[in-house]
């Protein structure tokens, strides 16, 4: 049993040793890792606008849509992203329903003339 307490000690020195003579290297390559860490990190951060909610009548159809814009923090590009759905005529409130309805006979009767 005390050749293991031993053992560990030494064991334990030898390291010591070795991370103090090799410390600048660490620390050096630690600092380099995280620097490439958060520049892929900053690279990816985007922010969005608030979201743009549209019901979409096409025929007779009538989609869902959700729109917003987005924002790289890095790169300042923006670009719009969105979301389509199709949903049932049931799952429109019935005012809304009424308004699609009155724009899309006004719509109509526009082409027609």
């Amino acid at each position: 049993m005390p050749i293991d307490i031993i053992l560990w000690a030494v064991a334990a020195g030898i390291a010591g040793f070795a991370v103090g003579y090799f410390w600048d290297e660490i620390k050096a390559w630690a600092t380099q890792a995280v620097r490439a860490i958060l520049n892929g990190i900053n690279w990816a951060v985007e922010v969005t606008s608030d979201a743009l909610t549209y019901l979409v009548r096409q025929g007779i159809r009538i989609y869902k849509k959700v729109e917003v814009y987005v924002k790289n923090v890095a790169s300042g590009g923006i670009r719009r992203e969105y979301r389509q759905e199709l949903i049932s005529e049931t799952e429109i409130p019935g005012d809304i329903l009424s308004q699609l309805n009155a724009k899309g006979q006004l719509l109509m009767m526009r082409t027609s003339t």
